[in-house]
């Protein structure tokens, strides 16, 4: 049983009031963004190429008829917009006269289907199929399905200095009208570990692209590809930078691409850093079926946090990811480990195995063991139930700081702050059949969520909020951390000497800023069995 009055006297040994973190929907923090496909806007003003260079009329109307518009169609999954289900449009161009064209991963993976239009013809289009991509150079390989010769681009073999005059060919903002804007390249080895690749160098330059022109070509005054376009960047004060990447790094891999996947495991997918840093990793748009990444079970919305135990995107770069998929090499087994954003589960599996994502951490498995370990025998199984809570609902405190979701069931809740003696006011959030009944015996399953500002003693908590002496049996105590949180939990069986189990889990945010604390207590195996999403879900929002 958790005594309310219990609660609130032993809170009143807190630290002075601090500042608590949230951990916001995660946005990207790398340069730009890259050009994607599927935003909405006006329809852009192509550059005439007569007014700009009149002497290659002739090579500039051939490149024309080298670049592709590709309209990916599927469902993708953005990190702060949701789902986003329809078409996208991207940019490419053909590499050789069997159908064979050069495009962005993050244009092509994921999609349902990918329909080709050549050379700004918008009456006719073709079917193609992805033969390999690389999430690493943000790089694919795509095969036409067109069985007349097409006409080819080449790539550029001379040097790429400051002030090379180059063309961006493509199809920006989703429209079918081809486009081609001018520039210089500014800066020879530009940035390489951005939100979207991790490449040894860019080609950084100022002819302007829009989303869509992804995956198209960057040219210089002959036609030879310089680069493959893929983000967009804000320069010294408020000019934009453009970036591509460079045909010396771009041609290998293109060539091995052709074979088959390098440098993936499947997705499409980026970096994200939350606005306070507690949260990085790889957000996932899309993935693509029968590779690593859909075999294992990731899907779309989940963020990969952890690769062969290293963090991913502290930086708010794909480098640590990439460096990890390039020391494994093509075919070892990586261990990976996920948070599934709409659920907030932390799930872990292996890579390039036969098994499937499973729960990192499970309380109730915890909770599963400790009833069972020799040293407990006075423990009982917790009774059989109806069957597992079918609803779950998320709960918030008065004061909108602490969240959790919960049973249905557990239809008494009370999100009043308690005011502790020395004037302290703490969010508390309390939820159960009966909440009287949760207080004062071990009959009734019910939780109760609070944060204490400034407190950073976790053995302290858990010493405080635990059972008096004989109530339960010994307790199990073990360490845990997430994302967010790092502390302990203690699970106490034979509460009442029966069945009931008391949980009370005690974590702190990276900050130290203050102490959660969570208390459960369960009567049925449906209880237990909530013990993973309760544990999942409870937060503390910044004050």
């Amino acid at each position: 049983m958790f005594s309310l009055i219990g609660l609130v006297a032993a809170c009143g040994g807190s630290d002075d009031a601090g500042t608590a973190d949230d951990v916001p929907a995660p946005t990207s923090t790398t340069p730009g963004a890259p050009p994607a496909s599927d935003d909405p806007a006006p329809a852009p003003t192509p550059t005439t190429p007569e007014a700009t260079v009149a002497a290659s009329v002739s090579s500039f109307e051939d490149i024309k008829t080298r670049v592709i518009r590709i309209v990916a169609q599927g469902s993708f999954r953005d990190p702060e917009v949701g789902v986003l289900a329809g078409a996208g449009s991207g940019s490419g161009f053909i590499i050789s006269s069997d159908g064979l064209a050069v495009t962005n991963n993050h244009v092509v993976t994921g999609a349902a289907t990918l329909e080709v239009f050549v050379g700004g013809d918008n009456t006719s289009s073709y079917n193609a199929r992805v033969l390999g991509v690389s999430e690493c150079n943000d790089l694919a390989v795509i095969d036409i399905n067109e069985s007349a010769p097409l006409q080819a681009l080449s790539w550029y073999d001379g040097a790429v200095d400051p002030g090379l005059s180059v063309y961006a060919a493509g199809f920006p903002l989703g429209d079918p009208e081809y486009t081609l804007t001018k520039g210089i390249v500014s800066k020879a080895k530009g940035l390489g570990d951005t939100g979207w690749a991790s490449i040894d160098s860019t080609v950084e330059h100022d002819a302007s692209i829009q989303p869509g022109n992804s995956g198209g070509a960057l040219v210089t005054d002959d036609g030879t590809v310089v680069g493959v376009n893929y983000a967009k960047g804000s320069g010294a004060g408020s000019t934009d930078q453009f970036f591509a990447i460079g045909a010396d790094l771009a041609q290998p891999v293109v060539e091995l691409l052709r074979n088959g996947d390098f440098e993936s495991i499947g997705v499409n997918g980026s970096a994200i850093v939350s606005d306070d840093g507690s949260l990085s990793g790889i957000w996932v748009a899309g993935v693509a079926p029968g590779t690593p990444a859909a075999n294992l079970g990731i899907v779309a919305g989940d963020i990969i946090t952890k690769l062969n135990g290293l963090p991913m995107a502290t930086d708010g770069t794909m480098s640590s990811y990439c460096d990890v998929l390039r020391t494994a090499g093509e075919d070892k087994p990586i261990a990976v480990e996920v948070l599934r954003f709409d659920t907030n589960e932390v799930l872990a599996g292996e890579l390039r195995s036969d098994g499937e994502l499973e729960l990192s951490f499970s309380l109730a498995a915890s909770v599963e063991e400790s009833v069972e370990a020799p040293d407990n025998q006075a423990a009982e199984p917790p009774p059989a139930a109806d069957g597992p809570y079918a609803d779950f609902v998320t709960l918030v405190d008065n004061s909108g700081t602490l969240t959790i979701s919960a049973p249905a069931a557990w239809a008494q809740v009370s999100g009043e702050p308690v005011t502790l003696d020395d004037g302290t006011v703490l969010p508390f959030l309390i939820a159960a059949p009966d909440i009287v009944a949760f207080g004062d015996s071990f009959e009734t399953p019910g939780m109760f969520l609070t944060a204490i500002p400034g407190a950073t003693d976790v053995d302290g908590a858990l010493a405080q909020f635990a059972p008096a002496p004989g109530e339960c049996g010994e307790p199990v105590i073990d360490t845990y951390s997430d994302q967010k949180f790092t502390g302990k939990f203690a699970i106490y069986p034979a509460c009442g000497g029966g069945a009931t189990l008391n949980v009370i889990v005690a974590a702190t945010p990276a900050d130290g800023s203050y102490l959660a604390l969570l208390g459960v207590q369960t009567v049925t195996a449906a209880d237990v069995a909530a013990l993973d999403t309760l544990f999942d879900t409870f937060d503390v929002a910044a004050s």
